[in-house]
């Protein structure tokens, strides 16, 4: 006959002690815990002290009597879930009584707990080495009345620090990571009080509600990028940070995304066991990361597509001026100025309209190159006598018609000089002409590098400029003479007579 027999399941101590400390990133972010355990009872404030040997954290919340403690102690308790908004003032409480606590013992020896409720005071002192080698689970507590100094909430010390916490970390963490802009609720650092930080800049709301709950908040798109300590909107559950998120467009995006800050709440979001992240691929996240993304994307256009209007203006004052210097150095300079044969031709090639090959197509141009150069000596074998004016008619390469973004003009007695900004993509050249229309490609890397140094930008555009007019006159000139031109036409440009 079958017996039934049974089996005791247990857990060893000394693994929930592991799990503790593998569950946070930082032994500090118990701390957090704590401070938003606080926010949890209604308290108004919660003070952090950090010294050399301990850490205290001191809150005027509720309290804890002795089946609060033990809730407290409880891994996995399921009391913040049914109770999940605070009696007072009816907040949504941020924490659960878990495994974290396990934790903080990877920072300290021991902690104490001593809280007020009502007129009585309880204190419980959980002490790693003793609690793991007992073979008891149980803490003693101790139950005292309550004397007229003592104050209702909770006071948790962590004793014999074995972990260095530098107050400067500290503070910037509990800055990132607990409710500051609650109502009704402030945070101290050794006494002094911690403010969230405020990023000057455009603000946009964001209130879009879905099938699971709202989602509530704002984008910053900050004035200043230096502003930004780390760019990312705070994603919060219940006005707690989880993690900081660009939702993928920093790959998008190369402008503006140094700006992007800001904080949304949902509280439907579903966590990972530590509270360092979101359950990625719930069906609740996926949503949430997807409306997320086009309203952020949703700005960012916006944005570049402001920052590119004040960039024309930028680009169209200096331009103007530099076109003016280099006229002015074309006036001292005249035999500079393409004449003759060289006008006729490049007003011819001028009435053309600009064609600039993309980077897609460079490698195919380069093979035309070649195989024109190759074809054009065949044909020169052919044509000798007929004089050098005289060229093989030979395939055009594929072009692709590039729209100025910025153009202005040089008005000379019988040529004219254009100068236009395109975009010609990152490896695209840096500067082309047809004709005597130069075009100068603000994707190059030396354009985007130069351009917020306004000395050096200047220098840089008066540079590509002579350069191609020198090259408009198609003498026969050695590369030596070519820079020696160019170097005059700039000196004159730059510093006058």
């Amino acid at each position: 006959m079958f017996q039934k027999n049974k089996i005791k399941v247990t857990v060893d101590k000394s693994h929930l002690f592991t799990l503790g400390e593998k569950m946070y990133r930082e032994s500090i972010e118990f701390v957090r815990e704590l401070v938003n355990n606080a926010y949890d009872a209604d308290a108004t404030f919660a003070n952090v002290s950090i010294s050399e040997d301990k850490i205290e954290v001191l809150d005027n919340g509720s309290g804890m009597n002795a089946r609060g403690l033990e809730q407290f102690f409880t891994i996995g308790s399921e009391e913040k879930r049914t109770h999940g908004v605070s009696p007072r003032f009816g907040r949504k409480r941020i924490g659960q009584f878990g495994i974290g606590k396990f934790s903080a013992l990877a920072l300290c020896d021991e902690f104490l707990v001593e809280s007020v409720k009502g007129k009585n005071k309880y204190t419980v002192v959980f002490n790693r080495s003793s609690w793991a080698s007992d073979e008891n689970w149980d803490l003693p507590i101790k139950k005292e009345a309550a004397s007229p100094l003592d104050k209702e909430g909770t006071k948790i010390i962590l004793n014999k620090l074995t972990k260095k916490v530098f107050l400067g970390e500290a503070e910037k963490y509990l800055k990132q990571s607990v409710p500051l802009r609650a109502k009704k609720f402030s945070v101290y650092l050794n006494n002094k009080k911690i403010s969230a930080k405020t990023v000057a800049g455009k603000i946009i709301a964001v209130n879009i509600k879905t099938m699971y709950g709202s989602i509530g908040g704002e984008i910053v798109v900050a004035i200043n990028p230096r502003d930004v300590d780390e760019p990312g909107i705070e994603c919060r559950v219940k006005q707690a940070l989880i993690k900081k998120e660009l939702f993928g467009l920093d790959r998008k995006y190369k402008h503006g995304i140094n700006r992007v800050a800001g904080s949304v709440n949902a509280d439907f979001l579903p966590l990972i066991a530590s509270r360092s992240d979101f359950v990625a691929d719930s069906a609740e996240y996926k949503l949430f990361s997807q409306l997320m993304r086009e309203q952020l994307d949703k700005v960012l256009k916006e944005f570049n597509k402001q920052s590119e209007t004040k960039n024309l203006q930028k680009i169209n004052k200096e331009l103007q001026e530099i076109m003016k210097h280099i006229k002015e150095a074309l006036a001292l300079n005249p035999d500079f100025v393409p004449q003759g044969k060289a006008v006729a031709r490049l007003k011819k090639e001028g009435r053309k309209k600009m064609a600039a090959a993309s980077a897609a197509i460079k490698d195919d141009e380069n093979k035309d190159n070649r195989e024109d150069a190759s074809s054009g000596q065949a044909e020169k074998e052919k044509s000798i006598g007929e004089g050098e004016d005289k060229k093989a008619k030979e395939p055009a390469p594929a072009k692709i018609e590039v729209k100025p973004l910025v153009l202005k003009r040089i008005r000379m007695k019988k040529l004219g000089i254009s100068c236009g900004i395109v975009s010609l993509g990152e490896d695209g050249l840096e500067v082309m002409s047809q004709g005597n229309l130069i075009y100068i490609n603000q994707d190059h890397p030396l354009y985007q590098k130069l351009y917020k140094k306004k000395d050096l930008f200047a220098v840089h555009l008066m540079r590509l400029i002579t350069q191609e007019i020198v090259l408009m006159k198609k003498l026969r000139i050695t590369a030596s003479e070519a820079f020696n031109w160019q170097s005059k036409l700039l000196k004159d440009a730059l510093c006058g007579k």
